[in-house]
């Protein structure tokens, strides 16, 4: 038995249909052609090795199948379960993301946007604007009362 899908509200079709497909597909491609320059947007002091070719390789597979989630599977699916599920999952990754950069950062950089690269900013802003509409939309913040279904 499927739970039928709300009327989503625009800001969450925007983020979750069309701007991170887009965002995730160009991940990919940045991490899988031009390793140095996505390496540097996550830390400053990494440094590319060729020999770990396949480890960028591998995780552009995954920003693809982020976009493919998120471009392909939410058209197809009028389950919100199904919608909740993937917008979950993602949040999950964005918050060890959001983890991963701090351990780099150090608390102090990290809580400081001043004093943020703009690299910094690329990587860190992409992240807590969305993870913060995800929550939303998993709490369904801004659906319409008369559309909201008990799941």
């Amino acid at each position: 038995m499927t739970t039928q899908l709300p009327h989503i509200p625009l800001p969450y079709r925007i983020l979750l249909l069309w701007l991170e497909p887009f965002l995730a597909f160009n991940g990919a491609l940045l991490c899988h052609f031009n390793p140095t320059s996505f390496l540097n947007t996550m830390s400053e002091t990494a440094v590319y090795a060729p020999s770990n070719q396949v480890v960028y390789d591998q995780l552009a597979a995954t920003y693809v199948l982020f976009a493919w989630n998120q471009a392909v599977v939410l058209r197809l699916s009028k389950d919100i379960r199904i919608w909740k599920a993937i917008v979950l999952g993602i949040m999950v990754c964005d918050t060890i993301h959001l983890y991963a950069s701090w351990r780099v950062m150090g608390t102090e950089m990290f809580v400081q946007p001043w004093l943020w690269r703009p690299e910094d900013w690329v990587n860190l802003a992409l992240l807590y604007g969305p993870v913060t509409l995800r929550l939303l939309f998993i709490m369904e913040v801004g659906f319409m009362r008369e559309d909201k279904q008990k799941i």
